[in-house]
């Protein structure tokens, strides 16, 4: 387990996540400029939720297009 900790209009949270997801967490804020020992916008963070919602729903999407066209969906 890795301590990952995000700082969001001027309150800290200190999160516990699995080695290699933490890893991916940590690179997905990088990449959005998010940086942990930085105060974060709730805004911003709204908008990286709403971004990843938007990708596992995608991912939902497909799941079900792949079940259906493959006869595995009962």
């Amino acid at each position: 387990m890795e301590k990952v900790v995000f700082s969001i209009a001027g309150r800290q949270f200190n999160v516990e996540l699995e080695d290699a997801f933490a890893q991916y967490v940590k690179q997905d804020l990088f990449d959005n400029n998010v940086v942990s020992d930085r105060d974060s916008e709730p805004r911003k963070i709204l908008q990286l939720y709403l971004k990843a919602m938007k990708k596992n729903f995608d991912n939902d999407e497909q799941i079900r297009t792949f079940m259906v066209d493959n006869g595995l969906n009962r």
